[in-house]
């Protein structure tokens, strides 16, 4: 019997749980400051639905739900990209930019453009599926989570399989009821130990689940990086915490907000008011509240040490994407048959969307057609590295490689508003890129068809766009960007936009010489791994991301891998049954909870 995974089911039911996600998207980023897993609530809510509508289809569910999952990854990944549009806000509010350099896009502008952006990620991604899913090293953590979801929900019988259902349920009561404690009433709360550099013990089995998943390496090498925050975090504040500070004040404010921060006297209230609306971080300097300052700092060197390490990687492994490449253009007897988008198809759909953006780009932002030629060319390598990232410690770097891509875009012009721009194209290519291969991850445990799974996410990036284009101006009406939509993503795309404006003055002291450094480092670290076979070389990606990422984060997912590693050495064989299910339920539960039930309660009014 052909495995059926079109359905009228599986295309509704991904019609609407992607609209219902999407539409909730952009007030989670924009109120929590990141975009929480849907990969597995999307898994969750699409066994429901098949629950529901295709209760005939006993055994093809699998499949089906991996084709809504597959959607509603899709168009959270386009509706993550309303801190873009946050962005263009903080722009417009900063007071150091000038008028013409502020960048104006209505509604159905902002559907076209994340439309054409994303598209393009979709189709580059496909490129690379065999390359990531293949390599043992990726593991999508979410992607694990999300196909160990779908295949428990899917009416496993027998004794194993209500084995693994009772388990999946018990470790997701226990993510669900950690998350309504920690966010809902807030009972549950952080010890911080260097607060000031976002650095505690955090009620989040989410990170522990993905630490279990991620192992060993990657889970230490995040908690190394968490220490070299702890020891060095000071001496950065205290060298260069001032610059960073006064580099993102107007400067005809510049002297009034040194004085009111260098005084060593607390600020009046109309003092503090001052520095609200003219200080950019001074109120945060003056509170002890560091990380995000010294984040500002430590991006540039793990920037570098992760770009280097992820292109060190792909170019030690050129053979694969040779044969990868061969067996997409090798010609097929039977299209049906063909496992992947051809790469005839990737090359002339990306040139077509590449057109449009083009076109759309040069008539409503003045962006010459080479520029967004070049940005679209270099946003292929910064999918390899964000996919690369994602796929060893599951936060993907979507603002990271924006920003990479603005610090790239200066060589080509010194416009905020075309940074700006550039940034918000690169964010959401790579946005989709990464998406779409923890859909491929899911897929491939599942045993669903990558041609089908591309182009379900390629039609889902319309969904995510129209609720962008919809919710933002809704959001922004009711609530007050930068207070109660606090975004900060889209500060740190707007104020990169504008230092980058200042060229090589951009860089904070001394960040320039450790950027290099961190660049050979990243080199190294792979060529001796790939040399000497040693597994406990540190991982590029994790050491980088975690000097990015609060502490509070890392912690958790460093205890999650080392807590796995003991279970493995303690009960091997309890642990090889059990690991997958017991993480996928804690990083469920809590993504259910926080995600999307306490959101809409706080949207409502039920919690305050």
């Amino acid at each position: 019997m052909a495995r059926k995974e079109i359905t009228w089911q599986s295309i509704v039911g991904a019609f609407v749980i992607s609209a219902i996600i999407s539409m909730a998207y952009p007030y989670i980023v924009l109120k929590l400051g990141m975009g929480p897993n849907v990969s597995v609530l999307a898994a969750f809510l699409g066994a429901l639905f098949l629950l529901a509508f295709a209760r005939k289809s006993r055994g093809q569910n699998a499949l089906q739900n991996n084709i809504i999952q597959s959607a509603a990854t899709s168009a959270a990944s386009t509706a993550f990209m309303c801190v873009v549009a946050a962005a263009f806000g903080y722009l417009e509010m900063n007071e150091s930019v000038p008028a013409e350099a502020h960048v104006k896009i209505g509604a159905w502008q902002m559907f076209f453009w994340l439309f054409c952006s994303g598209a393009i990620g979709v189709f580059f991604s496909a490129l690379f599926r065999r390359y990531f899913v293949e390599d043992p090293q990726m593991i999508f953590a979410d992607g694990v989570a999300a196909a160990e979801t779908i295949n428990v929900l899917d009416a496993v019988e027998g004794a194993a399989g209500g084995g693994r259902l009772r388990t999946l349920g018990i470790s997701a009561l226990v993510g669900a009821v950690v998350a309504f404690f920690r966010d809902g009433v807030a009972l549950l709360h952080t010890w911080n130990f260097a607060g000031r550099f976002a650095i505690g013990v955090e009620w989040n089995v989410l990170s522990i689940g993905t630490g279990m998943l991620i192992g060993l390496n990657v889970g230490v090498s995040m908690l190394l990086g968490t220490a070299v925050v702890y020891f060095f975090g000071p001496v950065i504040m205290d060298h260069a915490g001032l610059s960073i500070v006064l580099s993102n004040v107007a400067p005809e404010y510049v002297d009034q907000v040194r004085g009111l921060v260098t005084s060593g006297v607390a600020p009046t209230p109309e003092q503090s008011e001052f520095l609200t609306q003219h200080g950019g971080l001074a109120n945060r300097y003056l509170a002890n509240n560091h990380f995000s300052i010294a984040m500002l700092w430590f991006m540039w060197p793990a920037t570098a040490l992760m770009v280097t390490a992820a292109l060190t990687a792909v170019l030690l492994r050129w053979r694969s994407l040779v044969a990868m490449f061969k067996g997409l253009s090798a010609a097929k007897a039977a299209a049906d048959h063909r496992e992947d988008v051809s790469l005839r198809t990737i090359i002339l759909m990306s040139a077509l969307f590449t057109v449009l953006l083009a076109l759309f780009q040069h008539f409503n932002f003045s962006l010459p057609f080479w520029q967004t030629v070049m940005s679209v060319i270099l946003g292929l390598p910064l999918i390899l590295v964000g996919v690369r990232v994602l796929g060893e410690t599951n936060n993907g770097p979507v603002s990271l490689m924006a920003n990479t891509l603005q610090a790239i875009f200066r060589i080509f012009s010194p416009s905020i508003g075309h940074n700006l721009v550039a940034a918000g194209m690169a964010g959401n290519i790579n946005s989709q890129g990464e998406g779409l291969m923890q859909v491929f991850k899911t897929g491939k445990m599942v045993g669903s068809t990558p041609r089908i799974l591309t182009w379900v996410q390629f039609y889902a990036v319309g969904i995510g766009a129209a609720s962008v284009a919809i919710m933002y101006p809704i959001l922004t009406n009711r609530y007050k960007l930068g207070e109660d939509l606090v975004a900060p993503t889209g500060l740190k795309l707007s104020n990169m936009a504008v230092l980058m404006s200042k060229g090589i003055a951009a860089f904070p002291p001394d960040a320039l010489l450790w950027t290099v450094i961190a660049g050979i480092v990243g080199v190294l670290l792979v060529l001796l791994r790939h040399w000497t076979g040693w597994g406990f070389v540190p991982s590029a990606a994790g050491f980088g991301f975690a000097l990015i990422l609060p502490g509070t984060l890392n912690l958790a997912v460093g205890a999650g891998a080392v807590l796995g590693w003991i279970w493995s050495k303690m009960s091997p064989q309890s642990y090889e049954r059990h690991y997958v299910t017991v993480a996928s339920g804690l990083i469920g539960g809590e993504a259910i909870i926080a995600g999307l039930i306490l959101p809409v309660l706080y949207y409502f009014g039920v919690l305050k």
